[in-house]
């Protein structure tokens, strides 16, 4: 999971039953140091569950550095593809950092990107690298719905 956040992500891949590990990569000491207690009820608890490793460190740093290919990718990092905050996290959606996120996919594994809105020229750049791409929407009290980019079947897998 790239961005610890609140946790909310967190939480729910360990209520899947399949899940035997998770590895979260936030960069901010501080979000992990929440988790203790102002954050802990809305994770409920869960960097404290065996199966997680929270690793300290910029997505894109442990994207480049060797490693394990990974079942599933989950981003929530920054507002997504189309408004980053951080300077850097756009690079994260660029084309060079999807080729990251790709390699470190193992054949059948899927990418997912949260996004506050659609973001059409990012579902572009992954209808380019995967043959399976889906925008599930996600309705919000208020505004246009937040976007769940679904990608899977990297194209000429290596």
């Amino acid at each position: 999971i790239g961005g610890l956040g609140v946790g909310f992500s967190l939480a729910e891949a360990l209520a899947l039953p399949r899940v035997a590990h998770v590895t979260v990569v936030e960069r901010e000491p501080a979000v992990i140091g929440w988790h203790a207690a102002p954050l802990r009820p809305f994770s409920r608890g869960a960097l404290d569950d065996p199966r997680v490793t929270v690793e300290c460190a910029d997505l894109l740093d442990h994207l480049a550095a060797p490693g394990p290919r990974y079942d599933a990718l989950c981003l929530d990092i920054d507002n997504g593809p189309d408004w980053t905050v951080t300077p850097g996290n756009a690079r994260l959606y660029s084309p060079a950092g999807l080729d990251l996120l790709t390699a470190r996919l193992t054949p059948r594994g899927t990418l997912a990107v949260w996004s506050a809105g659609a973001a059409p020229a990012f579902e572009a750049l992954l209808r380019g690298r995967f043959t399976r791409v889906t925008a599930r929407q996600v309705p919000v009290p208020r505004g246009e719905p937040d976007v769940v980019y679904l990608a899977s079947r990297p194209r000429g897998f290596r």
